[in-house]
């Protein structure tokens, strides 16, 4: 049995796979690593795939559990190539592990061409051509995050709760509707690039804490294309490397 961790900024998500299927997943906060030990304890995996972009207090606690669990882990990392999916990112193995996993598994998936969105913490939103050339992307903050820097950076607009309006008419509904239309044009913007390159239909893949808020926006917009919701999407990328590296287990 292997565990594989997508530790991020909010969430670590785990699953653990046993002779070719998955057994278990969930998630637990990424402030929260030590809740893990109950799922270590009670599988008792040797060996652990690891991508991790939470900041290098969540890697250490991290490394410490397995170590104690006697978890022989591997800290996976990017490539410029991988089985005929081309990382074009300067340098390549600067692009963070979790995006590089989830194209990854959209490449494996046959979902290219697509645009591959992690809503989280941030927002990444990544072009993968048809032929499986990873071409470049985009960051910017999440929904909370950039609802919460709008009310630190201003002094009339505080944090309160409100719903997508198409007119909005209340502090918190303008700020939820800005923050959504801009997420979502974003996403509209790499989708129009991309078709228009490839000239073919564009897939959106979507994962993340927010993927289904996401897609429901798209979907109000009339995004054209197929758009898939995948939560543990990163996790299947993070399985195709462990098994390039020829971890036991997978």
């Amino acid at each position: 049995m292997i565990l594989l961790l997508d530790a991020g900024n909010s969430r670590i998500k785990w699953g653990l796979w046993r002779a070719g299927e998955w057994h278990e997943r969930g998630a637990v906060p990424s402030s929260e690593p030590g809740a893990l030990q109950a799922v270590l304890a009670r599988t008792t995996p040797r060996w652990a795939a690891i991508s991790c972009v939470a900041g290098d207090e969540v890697r250490a606690c991290l490394a410490a559990m397995l170590d104690a669990a006697k978890v022989k882990a591997v800290w996976l990392q990017s490539a410029a190539k991988w089985h005929g999916l081309v990382n074009r990112y300067e340098p390549p193995e600067s692009l963070g592990v979790d995006r590089y996993a989830a194209l990854i598994a959209c490449y494996k998936n046959g979902y290219a061409p697509c645009v591959v969105v992690s809503a989280g913490t941030a927002l990444t939103v990544d072009a993968l051509a048809g032929h499986g050339e990873f071409l470049g992307g985009m960051i910017l903050p999440g929904a909370a995050l950039m609802a919460r820097m709008l009310s630190a950076g201003t002094a009339g607009v505080a944090m309160t709760n409100g719903d997508w309006q198409l007119f909005p008419r209340s502090t918190g509904a303008a700020v939820a509707t800005g923050t959504w239309t801009a997420i979502s044009a974003v996403v509209a913007a790499m989708h129009g690039r991309l078709t228009r390159q490839s000239k073919a239909t564009v897939t959106t893949v979507l994962t993340g804490g927010d993927a289904g808020l996401l897609a429901g926006r798209l979907a109000a917009d009339a995004l054209p294309g197929p758009v898939v919701v995948n939560e543990y999407l990163i996790l299947e990328g993070l399985l195709w490397l462990a098994r390039d590296l020829d971890v036991p287990g997978v």
